[in-house]
């Protein structure tokens, strides 16, 4: 099968004086396509000191549409002779061609480019992948703890002094497929600002991960109670000259099952029931109803207590209603040399992320159980599903919330929506 591939290349380069920016992109790169692009790879972070950075790939599903498959390279020096420069290769997939490919970034890693020079022009690439055998066992001990993880809608952030590539590779396969389509996973990243749900990371310490996150410990456990490896399912397609990467049959066969327990993983569909053997207890509900009373103090919410009240709230609420910068003027702002540019677009992504008013809570909402009323909430707040509230209100406290001070930019006096995006982000409580 062949997949068109939209491609863009951003970084600092030895050969120019312009800092971190655009240097090729291919003619069909939508504006906004490029906004969230830049964004993301603004959010990797700069290498810890002393931490020699490394190729590394990323993938992350963008809000306007595309999956994003991201290769790291060092390039040594910046133009200032600094060193930790890094450029990054950026391929825009279609969302069916990604399902169809079998919602694996790895299979494209072959397309991303390592060397760039001055006059690197780039145009839609045409790549292909085909069908696959069966795959044999897993090798890698933590991997059964890492695929069942993620298949309960946890995330996994290791602690590697180098990229985990062959350890990624190994678990991605073996996901339900409904979580790869929607999960996203950097081999190595140098900060977690993309929130990825399997990433390895060269320092942990100072990293921010929410209740979301397994315990890291958990990951390396002794050997005695894992199951014993069994043969793999096959895959739909891969990537000419990609290795042929192994799975735990056992753990695919109780991820698969779990599937049908969580909110539905497709993009526009409502998710409203949940399996009655996940009922919540007593004692949990009344701790899940004292935090959801903490989040609505912290957002100010008020009238009813009544937690299918306070949800509905604040989903109403928190939901932008403003005017968005137009695809014209995300190609002028991407192009501003104004310090403040990066802040702009990074308010652009994040409203178009995470607050875009496109998914109204369903017309039933008042009669689902309190778990299923919570998670079509993140739900409308584009957050990962989660059938766990107490992940799921982690997640909103995260999303809810601005790390900092939200000040007025001038660039608004050219780009009025970012004034809009201030007043509307400014009153989210400062994140503690």
């Amino acid at each position: 099968m062949d997949i068109l591939i939209e491609q863009l290349v951003y970084g600092s380069f030895p050969f120019w004086d312009r800092g971190y920016d655009i240097l090729a992109r291919s003619s069909g790169c939508r504006a906004e396509w490029v906004a969230e692009v830049l964004a993301a790879c603004r959010r990797f972070g700069e290498a810890p000191s002393g931490v020699t950075p490394a190729s590394a790939l990323f993938s992350v599903p963008l809000p306007s549409g595309p999956r994003v498959i991201v290769g790291v390279e060092p390039q040594g020096l910046d133009d200032w002779g600094r060193p930790g420069a890094l450029a990054f290769h950026a391929l825009l997939v279609d969302p069916g061609d990604y399902r169809k490919s079998g919602a694996n970034p790895f299979v494209f890693a072959g397309a991303i480019g390592r060397h760039w020079s001055p006059d690197t022009t780039l145009t839609v690439l045409r790549w292909t992948v085909e069908p696959v055998a069966a795959l044999p066992a897993w090798t890698d001990p933590r991997a059964c703890r890492m695929i069942a993880a993620i298949s309960k809608g946890r995330r996994v952030a290791i602690d590697s002094p180098e990229p985990l590539d062959a350890l990624a590779r190994e678990v991605w396969p073996a996901l339900p497929d409904s979580i790869r389509r929607k999960a996203s996973v950097a081999t190595w990243a140098f900060g977690n600002a993309n929130r990825f749900d399997l990433v390895g990371l060269p320092r942990m310490a100072g990293v921010e991960l929410d209740s979301s996150y397994l315990d890291p410990a958990a990951i390396d456990v002794g050997p005695d109670s894992l199951p014993p490896a069994r043969p793999g399912r096959s895959l739909p397609y891969r990537s000419v000259g990609v290795p042929i990467l192994v799975i735990l049959a056992g753990v695919l066969a109780a991820g698969l099952a779990w599937r049908g327990l969580r909110p539905s993983p497709e993009i526009n569909s409502i998710p409203q029931k949940t399996n009655p053997t996940l009922a919540i207890r007593p004692a949990e509900r009344s701790r899940i109803l004292d935090r959801l009373e903490a989040l609505a103090d912290r957002l100010e919410v008020g009238g009813s207590n009544a937690p299918g009240d306070l949800l509905a709230t604040i989903s109403t609420r928190f939901h932008y209603q403003g005017p968005f910068l137009s695809r014209e003027e995300l190609t002028r702002l991407a192009a501003e040399t104004d310090p403040d540019r990066d802040r702009a677009l990074e308010w652009h992504d994040r409203i178009t992320r995470t607050f875009a008013g496109d998914r109204p809570l369903s017309e039933n909402f008042a009669t689902l159980s309190l778990t299923g009323q919570m998670a079509q909430v993140a739900w409308s707040f584009h957050l990962a599903p989660a059938s766990d509230p107490e992940v799921i209100l982690a997640d909103l406290f995260e999303a809810l919330s601005r790390p900092g001070p939200i000040r007025p930019t001038p660039l608004a006096a050219r780009y009025p929506a970012l004034s809009d995006y201030a007043r509307f982000l400014a009153k989210l409580p400062r994140r503690k």
